[in-house]
């Protein structure tokens, strides 16, 4: 098994890169904090879930007890929201917080909630890529 990582996943375009995440041998947990996402969540891999409730000083705690190597937070819907996610994901000391974001203008938002990186484009294998160069992470041939 490869990194342990974190992910925040909410959308059905945002399984893409869970589903290219665990091919690519990454030991993955999908963070379900907020109860409108957690039915999808579990019809797409209950068993790598980490349910935890909505308050930051609870993610924070279980997402440090389970010593990830890294984060990619899928942006959410709402900004705000997604920052503070990034916020108690960042005070867990995860070492690697990655924001994919639709919307470059949000990148300073998120900087200065805690990601060491904000990409931002179009191209879904672009952005894997850039993800998977920065945590130095070998894909398998195909």
């Amino acid at each position: 098994m490869g990194h342990k990582l974190l992910m925040v996943a909410c959308s059905d375009a945002d399984r893409w890169f869970v589903d290219r995440a665990l091919a690519a041998g990454l030991d993955v947990r999908l963070l379900v904090c907020f109860e409108d996402v957690q039915h999808k969540m579990r019809a797409w891999h209950p068993e790598r879930l980490l349910v935890v409730p909505a308050h930051k000083a609870s993610v924070t705690e279980a997402v440090r007890t389970e010593g990830f190597e890294g984060a990619l937070v899928c942006e959410l819907g709402d900004p705000i929201r997604t920052a503070l996610v990034v916020q108690a994901i960042r005070d867990a000391n995860v070492p690697r917080v990655v924001v994919i974001s639709r919307h470059p203008a949000r990148t300073q938002l998120y900087t200065r909630s805690g990601a060491h990186d904000v990409l931002c484009a179009d191209d879904r294998e672009h952005l894997w890529s850039a993800f998977a160069h920065g945590m130095n992470v070998r894909e398998p041939a195909s």
